[in-house]
């Protein structure tokens, strides 16, 4: 089974190395594909990719956008299994091969989510309430749930190739909550595994969209609820919203 990784990046020498690594030192049953969507960065980003030489396939060219990055890299991708982490996320060891395997005994489900947890930029775990909360609600998987409330991780999701061309590429009318449509267009076509196990740390930073435009990003995440879902789910979404937006509020 043929796995495929693709980083959008643009000026990511921060922590690109960080993500790199935890990609290629991936062990497993599995052929890794790794690459990376470069947005023609101006610091030492290139630098550093060229020094992994073959291991990974970089291609450095302007774009619009994170999602415009991403579906280019998709279109290049020819895994069975498909996924993308951010330039300054990274992977557990053996997560590659916890997500084949679990395909591999599900073969009648299409995507996956796992575990997650919050770092800083000294790769310090933080938040671990909220963790310990979406962990919770999303023990089980639950399309209504979904609705009523975002609780999966984007770099613990992985889905199998003809299903990311049933959901047509990420839309660029979002700017912060891509993702979670994403999910509501994966859900109409299967049920997801939840995978109860810690697949990747996800980076809050300074720079970060999470943490700079996360009113943003759970307003579009309501939007998209009203248009996938029906009036209870707009309803509890739109209280969850508020109480979210209050918590981040209060972190920082």
């Amino acid at each position: 089974m043929k796995v495929s990784v693709i980083t959008p990046v643009l000026n990511g020498e921060k922590f690109i190395r960080q993500t790199v690594d935890s990609i290629i030192n991936q062990q497993g049953d599995f052929e890794l594909e790794y690459i990376v969507r470069d947005g023609c960065s101006t610091d030492n980003t290139l630098a550093i990719l060229a020094e992994y030489g073959n291991k990974i396939t970089v291609i450095s060219k302007k774009d619009g956008s994170p999602q415009e990055a991403i579906n280019q890299g998709m279109k290049m991708a020819t895994g069975d299994i498909k996924c993308w982490l951010n330039a300054d996320d990274v992977y557990l060891d053996g997560t590659l091969q916890a997500v084949v395997s679990a395909f591999k005994e599900n073969p009648n489900k299409h995507w996956l989510y796992g575990r997650c947890d919050i770092i800083d930029e000294n790769n310090q775990i933080i938040r671990k309430p909220i963790t310990l909360y979406k962990n919770l609600i999303g023990y089980f998987y639950s399309r209504n749930i979904l609705l009523c409330e975002n609780y999966i991780n984007q770099p613990a999701t992985f889905w199998k190739s003809q299903l990311w061309d049933k959901a047509n590429q990420l839309n660029p009318k979002y700017k912060a909550a891509w993702d979670y449509e994403l999910w509501m267009k994966m859900a109409l076509e299967s049920k997801a595994i939840p995978l109860r196990r810690t697949l990747s740390k996800f980076r809050r930073h300074d720079e970060s969209i999470s943490e700079n435009h996360f009113v943003q990003q759970f307003s579009e995440e309501h939007e998209i609820s009203v248009t996938y879902g029906n009036f209870i789910h707009k309803i509890i979404h739109k209280l969850n919203q508020l109480k979210i937006v209050a918590i981040y509020k209060i972190l920082n």
